[in-house]
């Protein structure tokens, strides 16, 4: 405002000068003119003189027409300069008219102290200016008093109260309102800062809550964990760590941890050592650590730098894994060893067989023997498995005594063995015939009788050798020759030696296009089934059908006899009699749907021994009926006796199982196996099946005559009821019909239908 105030002053006071010196010049130009047209220096000086009166002319003079100066004053005491005013206004203002006429012309200069004139001006800034200045250090007094009691004072106390705060406290702390400012802005702070004080006693016991946690689960944690600071100190160390070094952990914690490990596990130390002085940022190691008591384990150790306030310091965690790599071993050894003989097993021959041999030695054969103990599974039913066990090591031990040091003697299964020896002849004709010897000695070691107490036991095997080198075949396709040369010997009669020949394994060859084939056929959905109606010999009506697998193979029908006894030898047979099971049942269903189903006509299905003996048969039977809503008693499963009796005792109790779902049994083709008639009376089956090759000659052949008599009479005194099957002529019809009642299957009544044949041939609404 003062500023305000003096601009305008200095404004109008310029102009008041302005006017005043025009008004002075006006008033004096015609008596200047006169002077200098009369030249009359006497007015001349008349005129400056007066002029020089007014207060703020430094200068006047009167300048003729030839530029001379008739009269001038110089006023000294106006003429000055005034730095601090010049910054204001200039210090001087100079004014120059022209007078007289014509060609008596000159000049009025004047020269104006800007100061002077403006003295009044610059006086009255000067207090307002000054009276302004006290106004405002008064008020700058006040408010700094203002400032003072209202704000730095309770600033100043909040300020003490706040420091008193115990921030390192977990228990909830408040400030005091100041007196005198319970409801203004201080009131706010104060609120708020206890709202803070509150949230922060609350975090403060949430973290030692946590930091409680995190320590019992370091503590009860079996891991070693402890962190190294920047000056090689113990600054952390559970309970584990602590206990491993035999220290409690207050007085493990800042102790010298180059000391205390390196008395004891120094090369642990110079591992942590290398560590903090190379560029890694973590290292993870398996290595063996020394605890107080100097025993040595094995520990998975992961080391970590990390950065802290006073440099840079080191975490490591270690992990006893001393149980897990002695387990290890031991599941290697299991995966490599046999655990009845200690011989090594499939996995470690295959190894063998896959390893390279040395340059000089890629031309000689090596040979590969395979023994499989004949029937040895008797042993194992009849004796039980704990003696077999016994024969086993026993037969294992005498071929490690004769023929480990020449070669490897290995347990491929459970009654199969293999002998592997490398380098026999660069010839192939000299080395089958030393391969050959070898394989006659292994089968004479074999039959050696080996005594157990005051019993003596007799074994034999059935030998396939081959002979091969290394790198030229896979240890998969030299086990399969020499299995196949196995199984010739089987066929030949157990209990000898046969070199595998290129023919066997077209043979093979053979087989594995079968397999592949049947996988495919599976796929496909190719395998379907035919019913062959049974009847009643008595009211000759159809009472069951049996269900018989075929194969159809586009339009072509694959017989039975090319594939069924392959797929009794492959575990492919468990899928593929699922296949038919769920196909009988599936039409038992549809016959079902339309209502005409007899609750006493059942379809009997044939099921093989690895079938049955799968430990999941019984729940996928269950299954299967489940899903088509089909009655048990409308099913039978056919078995043999080698099946039956292949383990009697799981037999029987299988057999109770699915008798419980109402599924009845028939024992098959009766008469063709072994030792049937001692354990039939166990067996809870239903019907007794002759086979086919005792009905073909009843009526010729005078012995099949009195053979089956004697079935049908057993049969008869069991309870069972009598099945015979294969049934071609009314001769062979008439003479069964007269012992007595039975049920019929054979050509002479009907051969194996279509399921649609059947349909529409037994189950019509007529």
């Amino acid at each position: 405002m003062a500023f305000q105030q003096t601009y305008f002053d200095f404004k109008n006071r310029t102009e008041d000068i302005n006017a005043s010196i025009s008004s002075i010049i006006d008033s004096n130009k015609a008596s200047a003119s006169r002077a200098v047209y009369l030249m009359d220096p006497n007015l001349a000086e008349q005129i400056v003189k007066g002029l020089s009166l007014f207060e703020y002319f430094s200068y006047v003079a009167l300048v003729d027409d030839r530029g001379e100066t008739m009269f001038e004053i110089v006023r000294e005491e106006l003429r000055y300069i005034n730095p601090v005013l010049s910054l204001v206004a200039p210090n001087y203002t100079e004014y120059s008219v022209d007078v007289g006429e014509g060609n008596f012309s000159g000049k009025l200069i004047l020269q104006a102290n800007n100061h002077v004139a403006l003295k009044e001006v610059y006086q009255r800034a000067i207090r307002t200016f000054s009276i302004s200045l006290l106004g405002y250090m008064l008020l700058s007094l006040a408010l700094v008093l203002l400032y003072h009691n209202s704000l730095a004072v309770p600033l100043t106390r909040l300020a003490k109260r706040l420091q008193r705060v115990n921030t390192s406290s977990i228990t909830e702390q408040s400030i005091a309102h100041i007196k005198g400012h319970e409801s203004n802005e201080f009131s706010l702070i104060v609120d708020s800062a206890n709202d803070l004080l509150n949230r922060i006693a609350s975090g403060q016991l949430l973290l030692t809550q946590r930091s409680q946690r995190f320590r019992l689960i370091l503590d009860t944690a079996p891991l070693l964990i402890f962190a190294i600071d920047n000056d090689g100190l113990f600054a952390f160390a559970n309970k584990s760590t602590a206990a491993f070094y035999g220290y409690s952990i207050f007085d493990l914690k800042g102790k010298n941890a180059e000391k205390v490990i390196k008395k004891i596990d120094a090369d642990l130390n110079q591992k942590i050592l290398l560590f903090m002085n190379s560029e890694q940022r973590q290292l993870d190691l398996t290595c063996p650590m020394i605890n107080a008591s100097q025993q040595t384990t094995i520990h998975e150790v992961s080391l970590v730098k990390f950065h802290t306030f006073d440099g840079q310091s080191l975490l490591a965690v270690c992990n006893d894994v001393t149980k897990r790599i002695e387990a290890e071993a031991q599941i290697e050894a299991l995966a490599y060893k046999d655990p009845l003989t200690n011989l090594p097993n499939r996995n470690r021959l295959f190894d063998i067989l896959k390893e390279a041999k040395p340059i000089q030695d890629t031309d000689k054969y090596d040979v590969a023997i395979l023994a499989d103990l004949d029937q040895f599974k008797r042993i194992n039913d009849t004796l039980s498995h704990s003696v077999g066990d016994i024969l086993i090591v026993e037969l294992c031990d005498e071929l490690v005594n004769q023929f480990s040091s020449t070669g490897v003697v290995g347990r491929l299964g459970a009654d199969e063995f293999l002998y592997f020896r490398e380098n026999l002849s660069n010839d192939f004709e000299v080395a089958k015939i030393m391969a050959t010897e070898i394989a006659e000695k292994i089968r004479l070691c074999i039959n050696k009788d080996i005594k157990l107490s005051m019993h003596s036991y007799s074994l034999s095997a059935s030998i396939g050798v081959v002979v091969f080198r290394r790198g030229e075949h896979s240890a998969d396709l030299i086990l399969q020759y020499a299995d196949t040369a196995m199984y010739e010997s089987k066929k030949r009669g157990r209990n000898c030696v046969t070199m595998f020949k290129d023919e066997m394994a077209m043979q093979a060859a053979k087989l594995l296009e079968l397999e592949r084939d049947i996988t495919k056929a599976m796929q496909d959905d190719e395998f379907c089934f035919v019913l062959q109606p049974i009847y009643d010999s008595t009211s000759s009506e159809i009472v069951s059908a049996e269900a018989l697998i075929r194969w159809q193979k586009g339009d072509e029908t694959i017989s039975p006899d090319s594939f069924i006894p392959f797929l009794e030898e492959s575990s492919l047979i468990i899928e593929v009699g699922d296949i038919m099971l769920d196909k009988v049942c599936a039409f038992l269903a549809k016959v079902q749907s339309a209502g005409l189903l007899k609750d006493d006509f059942r379809i009997a299905v044939n099921i093989s021994g690895k079938q049955f003996s799968d430990e999941r048969f019984l729940e996928r039977v269950i299954g299967t009926l489940r899903k088509h809503q089909v009655a048990g008693h409308h099913l039978e499963m056919e078995i043999t006796e080698s099946v039956a009796l292949e383990n009697l005792a799981e037999t029987i109790d299988k057999i109770h199982e699915l008798k419980k779902l109402k599924i009845s049994f028939s024992l098959d083709d009766f008469g063709t196996g072994y030792s049937s008639l001692s354990h039939l009376k166990d067996l809870p089956v239903d019907k007794l099946k002759i086979d086919r090759s005792f009905i073909n000659d009843i009526s010729i052949d005078k012995q099949d005559e009195n053979l089956v008599r004697s079935i049908i009479q057993l049969s008869n005194n069991l309870g069972l009821t009598t099945v015979a099957e294969g049934v071609e002529t009314q001769q062979q019809l008439n003479w069964l019909c007269s012992t007595g009642h039975m049920l019929i299957q054979g050509y002479l009544f009907s051969r194996p239908l279509s399921p649609d044949v059947f349909y529409s041939q037994f189950f019509s609404d007529e």
